[in-house]
């Protein structure tokens, strides 16, 4: 079943209050100031605006989808699922004191909140939780299932650790090529998707070829997520996108428009484009306007959207060469087309 054309295919988000659910009675078992922390970050507590997991749960509901769409019970992977969620959010944690981002989910983030010391202890806590929530909620019918999901999670949260040591490296390097970047994003963005069709594949029993074409899908919409995230961060209507389209350009962020522009034949443009984002001191509004106007005559506004294409259409592909439930199939496509065209 398929929605709207841009929306998200009710398959998969009818999952995410499955993954809320268990999340918020596991966490509710424990008190004391680190799961203040943690139930404050997941929005289980002082929200009462919005009460509830915040976010959209892509990745885990991403794995009970697929694990759904092979005909597999999707309540039996809810376990992996909610340790996938977890590591997620621990890397949000994480990633606010390394960017130094006040906000989170329009609100105070946990750094902002408590400080970055015991923000660290919160992301901490929130890793080892996904490893027990995982061991904890999983069926004893499936001790070796439980150990094999226990390992992948690990090995793609290593990953995602390793695209987020990268990602810090090219912060500050003027020189950076495409390949650079997108073997940054496969770790930092692209292990934690792998991880949600790999895990469901699994949970459903498929075959290892079946897994490694699943596998290749989550990294080619890992791709297509990051550089439309990386398009919206500079093209994007802030009221969509729910932040100010104008805070990676003004902290200067090596986004994939950004590569994709310092690898044109050098002319008056990109000479000037360098000048003004490699400047110091901070960027006033004039020249961030200059800036977006420099990247779109540079072919970074067509060429990160074309990018994105590319990766979508060889996702495509492998799913093409999967034998997965047709309304699965269908509602797949849809989602990668939603990630193509999404505002936010």
């Amino acid at each position: 079943m398929t929605d709207a054309p841009g929306s998200l295919p009710e398959t998969i988000t009818k999952h995410r209050e499955t993954v809320a659910s268990r999340m918020e009675d596991y966490l509710g078992r424990r008190d004391g100031p680190l799961y203040e922390m943690i139930k404050y970050h997941m929005g289980f507590e002082d929200r009462p605006d919005n009460p509830g997991l915040q976010g959209k749960a892509l990745r885990s509901s991403l794995l009970l989808f697929t694990a759904e769409g092979f005909g597999g019970d999707p309540l039996r992977a809810v376990p992996p699922a909610v340790s996938l969620e977890l590591i997620h959010n621990f890397s949000l944690v994480h990633d606010d004191i390394q960017d130094d981002d006040t906000l989170r989910r329009g609100r105070k983030s946990v750094h902002a909140k408590w400080g970055a010391k015991q923000a660290i202890n919160a992301g901490d806590g929130i890793r080892d939780l996904s490893t027990l929530a995982l061991v904890d909620l999983a069926n004893s019918n499936d001790p070796e299932l439980t150990v094999r999901a226990t390992e992948v999670l690990g090995n793609y949260s290593l990953e995602m650790i390793s695209g987020q040591v990268k990602d810090l490296q090219l912060t500050d390097r003027a020189e950076i090529s495409v390949d650079d970047y997108l073997d940054m994003i496969e770790g930092k963005t692209c292990a934690l998707l792998r991880a949600s069709f790999h895990i469901g594949g699994i949970y459903a029993d498929a075959d290892e070829e079946t897994v490694a074409r699943l596998k290749a899908i989550g990294k080619y919409l890992g791709y297509v997520f990051q550089l439309r995230d990386d398009w919206l961060g500079i093209w994007g209507e802030q009221e969509e996108f729910g932040k100010s389209v104008d805070s990676d350009l003004q902290e200067r962020k090596r986004s994939f428009p950004v590569v994709y522009a310092l690898q044109r034949s050098p002319d008056e443009r990109l000479s000037e484009f360098r000048d003004i984002y490699f400047s110091n001191g901070d960027l006033s509004d004039g020249e961030i306007d200059r800036v977006k106007k420099l990247l779109d005559d540079l072919g970074a506004r067509e060429g990160t959207n074309d990018w994105a294409k590319k990766y979508w259409s060889q996702a495509t592909e492998e799913l093409e060469k999967i034998d997965m439930e047709d309304w699965a199939k269908s509602d797949l496509k849809a989602f990668g087309e939603y990630l193509l065209t999404r505002e936010r």
